[in-house]
């Protein structure tokens, strides 16, 4: 059994008991919240009472009681909603809802759960990481939302709504302080100026540090560190009594190291690593330990550095018409290392992957009333620059592994052991299986540093949708509404790509001087040592440049129907239909290539294009107020189908991109917020979510066991069953004092983290989990200062963040979750 800090059971009882305490007082005041929540979802304030739609709205305080830090934060207090980093934070984080998301692993891909920071789109997940500002509310929108907010949020949206400068004159500062093993110290501070009646000013700022909760085993670094600040200005000027400006801009920078893993089950491949290197290469499984072997002079720091601005006009004409405009530009860009092969063996490497996202984006709304018509009309424009430079490199021990794995896996063949290397005297090529003849016929080692020199890749995307959304009351208590999206889009790939590899050149040779003696192993079930001796992606066959360009025309939108019963009661049901933009793998081994390739003419880069991902959604539900308005209760019982999901998988070699013709997401949510006193609140939610595959698709013919997805197959990361909850008890101490007793938890029933090469036994399945948070504090009832305790995962749940075979190995790895942390806050505020 897993040991707890004492810190961590006072908190989780404190809280608990505070929490079941304060029910006593349950009759004393009761205090409405149906008109409290006021959400934008549909393109216009309006209480989320009213919004025919599934909706998740988080107020700032409950954001601040959690420890939110960033979107990823976001999935303990939204059942549906599941946001997660693998390999890297910048370009492995996927945001999935409903079960439904897009790997992230290769910027080429788009989200399928767009993410909007006071109404301006950001590129990818890892685009929207930095540590969030003071927040007004975040809202969590389930389901299609194409009409209004865009091609890329075929599975849902997020809306993040910031704080913004107001007219009193007012400051905080806040300091964090971790007293775990970690070391977690944070500060944040703002300023808010008003200058006359009509302009203010607002800045804040934060910086955070952390020691990692990975250790290097050979070196005793930390991995998985935390290292940021970030800074934002904003100005609001109020035109004239029916007109307003509010200019934001912000910047942000990480420096990190990110992201470790740990051995969850070794493979026989390990054997070879061990004969080159050593036991070192070979430590004890232990999961919670959370320790891994880094190839010295590798590393896997990850830095970010990012800015933009935006500048948001609404005016409202004297005939009752309400106009916004939204401009915003955006620079992203980040570059990072990685020991690619996970362990103390130098095998690959990449050396400085960068990635640059520029986006300029400009909105146009026009929404007024004309009779029981409230209607809303918009112009969007976008305009994106993804540039790429990988370098993924073979370490100083590749061709030593390479063959030795190459040894060990075909001993047991005729006439086995084989090599691919003359390494070993007395062993013969592996060749010699296809022909006799061939059996001295070795393959040139490789050498550090080959591989990729520099892949440059460039993807240019224009898009222009026009979009109208109206709301018609045309019986009394019946409101329908309608909504249509058309979006055109182009994207332009161009690509430089430059690799060295003496064992692809001299595989190549071999095919080319006996035709079949390479192809003829790879259809003989050797397909695998093939890819060993060249991999795709760093296979020098596809070097050259590149052109390549998409266009499409879609059209997406929503149909409901929405009936009030009485003021307190809602019941709606409606169509949408998402879609999700195609575009280009940017990975040279998106090709499709083989190690036996020897004519680049067969190559085209219409081999790296997917398709587009649609969505056929419908929706059934209630909204209710009861109890004198103290409790919010809804309900939505969904089913989506998604036509040519696209799919992003690692399958132990390279990341493998497809097309899969038929996904299904159905389920039922259960929301509540009650707040039967002024002094207690709960929020929470249970999710049934049966996400899965309606098709079979084979991803790699030569090897269709572990690379085929089979029809019924559960999605990866989507639990069937999730609830979570928060219960917030403020209760006042004398006259100017007052406590705060806080506790969130979610819990996941079991589901897969693997969709190809999966481990056997399921061994890499996440069994069901439970993560608290708590937080017990003291402070003005007037919030001048306050004084916190707090802890994330009381309970240390140990969660498998994610997991994968090695690249060319069979050993088990797993990203780790953060261990327990818990520490104080102090707060003061003018």
């Amino acid at each position: 059994m897993k040991k707890k800090s004492a810190l961590g059971w006072v908190l989780l009882s404190g809280a608990s008991l505070a929490a079941m305490g304060a029910s006593a007082y349950a009759q004393e005041v009761e205090e409405a919240v149906s008109d409290e929540i006021v959400v934008t979802a549909t393109g216009r304030q309006a209480a989320i009472q009213d919004v025919p739609l599934a909706v998740t709205a988080i107020g700032g305080e409950t954001l601040e009681n959690s420890g939110v830090e960033d979107i990823r934060d976001l999935e303990q207090l939204a059942p549906s909603l599941r946001i997660g980093s693998g390999q890297s934070t910048t370009s492995g984080t996927i945001a999935r809802i409903r079960g439904i998301g897009t790997g992230s692993d290769n910027p080429g891909f788009e989200g399928a759960v767009g993410i909007f920071i006071d109404g301006v789109y950001r590129a990818r997940p890892g685009a929207a990481l930095a540590d969030l500002p003071e927040l007004e509310r975040v809202e969590v929108l389930r389901g299609p939302q194409g009409t209004l907010f865009g091609r890329n949020t075929s599975a849902g949206a997020i809306s993040v709504v910031t704080a913004g400068p107001d007219f009193a004159p007012g400051m905080y500062i806040e300091g964090e302080f971790g007293f775990d093993d970690l070391d977690e110290t944070a500060a944040s501070a703002g300023v808010n100026v008003p200058i006359g009646d009509s302009f203010a000013i607002r800045l804040d700022g934060s910086i955070r540090a952390r020691d990692g909760y990975i250790t290097d085993l050979i070196s005793g670094d930390d991995i998985n560190t935390t290292d940021r600040w970030s800074v934002r200005g904003q100005a609001l000027w109020d035109i004239s009594p029916d007109a307003s400006l509010r200019v934001i801009v912000d910047a942000a920078e990480t420096d990190e190291v990110c992201c470790g893993t740990t051995v969850l089950a070794y493979g026989s491949t390990q054997g070879a690593i061990q004969a080159i290197v050593g036991a070192a290469s070979t430590p004890a499984i232990d999961l919670e330990g959370r320790g891994m072997t880094v190839t010295p002079g590798r590393s896997y720091g990850e830095a970010v550095e990012e800015w933009g601005a935006s500048a948001e006009l609404n005016w409202a004409f004297g005939n009752g018409m309400n106009f916004t405009s939204i401009t915003a530009y955006r620079d992203w860009d980040a570059e990072r290392d990685q020991d690619i092969d996970f362990n103390l063996i130098d095998i690959a490497y990449r050396d400085g992957l960068g990635i640059n996202f520029k986006n300029l984006t400009q909105e146009f709304r026009l929404q007024g009333e004309a009779g029981p018509v409230d209607w809303l009309v918009g112009l969007f424009y976008g305009d994106e620059e993804l540039q790429q430079t990988d370098t993924i490199r073979l370490g100083a021990q590749a061709s030593f592994f390479t063959n030795a794995a190459t040894i060990g896996g075909t001993t047991g063949l005729p006439g086995g052991p084989y090599q691919l290397y003359n390494f070993v005297a007395g062993v013969p090529s592996v060749f010699a299986l296809a022909n006799p003849a061939l059996a001295a016929v070795y393959l040139t080692p490789t050498a550090n540093g080959q591989g990729q020199q520099a892949d440059r890749w460039t993807v240019d995307t224009e898009s222009i949708a026009v979009f109208t959304h109206n709301e018609i009351e045309f019986a009394e208590n019946f409101v329908l509404t309608l909504g249509a999206r058309y979006n055109y889009e182009t994207k332009d790939l161009n690509a430089d790509l430059n690799a060295v590899n003496s064992s692809c050149t001299s595989l190549q040779g071999v095919e080319t001087l006996f035709p079949g003696a390479v192809s003829g192993l790879e259809l003989a079930g050797l397909a695998d040592v093939m890819n060993l001796a060249c991999n795709p992606a760093v296979n020098t066959i596809a070097n050259g440049q590149w052109t390549g360009d998409t266009e499409e025309s879609e059209v997406s939108g929503t149909a409901s129907l929405a009936y009030h019963l009485n003021d307190d009661w809602m019941i709606y049901g409606g169509y949408s239909r998402g879609y999700k933009a195609g575009g280009f793998n940017v990975d040279r081994s998106g090709f499709s290539v083989r190690p036996s390739t020897i004519d680049p003419t067969t190559l085209s880069t219409d081999q790296l294009a997917f398709d587009p991902e649609f969505t056929d959604a419908y929706e059934l539900g209630f909204k209710s107020t009861l109890f004198n308005g103290t409790t919010n209760f809804n309900a939505a019982l969904f089913y989506q189908q998604i036509h040519d999901y696209q799919s992003n998988n690692f399958n132990g070699f390279n990341f493998i991109t497809q097309n899969v013709p038929e996904v299904v997401s159905r389920g039922v949510e259960l929301d509540l917020l009650t707040r039967p006193t002024d002094m207690l609140t709960f929020q929470g939610g249970v999710v049934y979510n049966d996400a899965y595959y309606d098709s079979t698709v084979v991803f790699n013919p030569l090897n269709p066991g572990p690379n085929t997805i089979n029809s019924g197959d559960q999605l990866t990361f989507a639990p069937e069953w999730t609830v979570t909850g928060a219960v917030t008890y403020e209760v006042p101490l004398g006259d100017d004092l007052r406590a705060l007793f806080y506790l969130d938890a979610r819990w996941n029933s079991e589901y897969p983290t693997q969709t190809l090469n999966k481990a056997p036994g399921g061994i890499s399945d996440q069994d069901s989990y439970t993560v608290v948070n708590g937080r017990i504090g003291i402070g003005r009832q007037d919030s001048r200062w306050s004084f916190d305790i707090w802890g994330r995962n009381l309970t240390d749940e140990f969660v498998y963040v994610g997991s994968f075979f090695a690249p060319l190995q069979n050993t088990l790895h797993v990203f780790p979750s953060e261990p327990q942390t818990y520490g104080i806050t102090l707060r003061a505020r003018y």
